[in-house]
């Protein structure tokens, strides 16, 4: 087993663990969105570790570039609208519901991939727009309710997504490395802010 593939495994490992937390503090009925999206993190971590395991298996690495994609955008928005529930703001909640939209329009492209360079370009504009509106959501959040956890989420999913291309762009390869210990940060959060009166 490479270097590599060890980090990823203990990341992922990690992932889960933080993820299992996740259900532990938070009940489903209670907080339905976030911990559909804990499901989804930890789906991403368990496949993250038959990835590393199954070596270089298509179908393993298939699945983690599915949930690689479904990473970057579900979660984030699924939070948030627990958030804003939660929160004084509750209205601004079905907001993030519109953001299932180009969500589900994504995920749909993405599984009938073409190479067509506008379509690639115009899917990425989408989820980036995507991302930057929740994160700039969640910063509202965190400054409407002077709380600094929802702070630190929002800088962390800002990391997950454009900190690591920075940093994968001066050192090839750590970018995914930092990727999985800022979502294993952003559930860490999550369940935290939430988990108390669960």
């Amino acid at each position: 087993m490479s270097d590599n593939a060890a980090v990823t495994g203990v990341l992922s490992a990690l992932l889960c663990g933080v993820t299992g937390f996740g259900f532990y503090k938070m009940a489903p009925q209670e907080h339905p969105y976030a911990f559909t999206a804990c499901v989804i993190g930890f789906c991403h971590g368990f496949l993250g570790l038959v990835a590393v395991v199954a070596g270089e298996s298509e179908s393993a690495n298939s699945a983690k570039e599915t949930t690689t994609a479904i990473m970057e955008i579900v979660p984030l928005p699924l939070v948030n609208i627990e958030l804003f529930f939660m929160s004084e703001s509750n209205n601004i909640a079905l907001g993030h519901g519109l953001f299932i939209v180009p969500m589900a329009v994504d995920l749909l492209l993405s599984l009938f991939k073409d190479e067509g360079g506008d379509e690639n370009e115009t899917r990425e504009t989408l989820k980036n727009l995507t991302i930057l509106g929740n994160i700039t959501a969640l910063l509202y959040l965190a400054i409407n309710e002077s709380n600094w956890i929802y702070g630190g989420m929002a800088g962390l999913a800002f990391i997950a997504k454009y900190g690591a291309m920075f940093i994968d762009s001066q050192s090839e390869g750590s970018g995914p490395p930092i990727t999985m210990l800022a979502y294993t940060g952003f559930f860490y959060c999550t369940a935290i802010s939430m988990g108390g009166d669960a």
